[in-house]
């Protein structure tokens, strides 16, 4: 089998989540931060012919990207990444070392919900390294969700503000910028009062914690 573009830039996104990977027999792959803040999925156009643990998925890519167009045949305990005559043998990690998802997020109902354009989502992400602001803030007034980027410590440091959409409910939701991990594009983001946002586009999903600081008055 061959991984398509697709594929191997969304395993690339995936490592800057977490090294592991634990691949799966089927057309999903999920991953999972170190400190279980971070969750992401997909179905991928690949199927998986048995499951096969990676330790170090960046080694991984950079074995693959050796090849102009590789194609992988995998055994029992090790893949075969080939070229013609050329072949690399890379060997499975057992899976009981991996820090890998135990089972699926069974996402709460959603009282906040709202579109994030790939450009929001940009700025977001710039603008937190140009401003040394590590934190998101998403607040709603009863009327209109803002996004603000700052420092929570500081209520006179810079920040960037941006109008995210219309809400009637009242709350504020911090999340570390760092955590928003996600490919580049447009998400549909939905938050519960349960401390969990999930960011979706089609088979695409990333769950990302809210920080124990934020508040729901409703």
């Amino acid at each position: 089998m061959k991984l398509s573009k697709a594929t191997i830039e969304l395993l690339q996104n995936f490592s800057s989540i977490h090294g592991n990977l634990l691949l799966k027999k089927g057309t999903k792959i999920a991953t999972i931060s170190e400190q279980k803040n971070i969750m992401a999925s997909s179905v991928v156009a690949e199927d998986f012919p048995q499951e096969f643990g990676i330790y170090d998925l960046n080694e991984f890519l950079n074995a693959l990207s050796l090849f102009e167009d590789p194609e992988l045949k995998f055994h029992e305990k090790y893949v075969t990444i080939k070229q013609g005559d050329n072949h690399i043998h890379y060997y499975a990690a057992e899976a009981g070392n991996l820090t890998v998802p135990q089972k699926e997020i069974v996402f709460p109902d959603a009282e906040i919900n709202f579109k994030l354009t790939a450009g929001q989502l940009n700025l977001i992400r710039k603008t937190s390294g140009v401003l040394a602001a590590p934190d998101l803030t998403i607040s709603g007034d009863g009327k209109k969700i803002t996004a603000v980027v700052g420092q929570k410590k500081n209520a006179t440091g810079n920040n960037f503000e941006a109008h995210l959409g219309e809400t009637d409910k009242k709350f504020k939701v911090n999340l570390k910028v760092e955590n928003l991990k996600m490919i580049p594009g447009e998400f549909d983001v939905s938050i519960s009062s349960k401390r969990i946002s999930r960011f979706q586009r089609s088979d695409l999903v990333y769950y990302v914690a809210v920080e124990a600081d934020s508040t729901f008055d409703f």
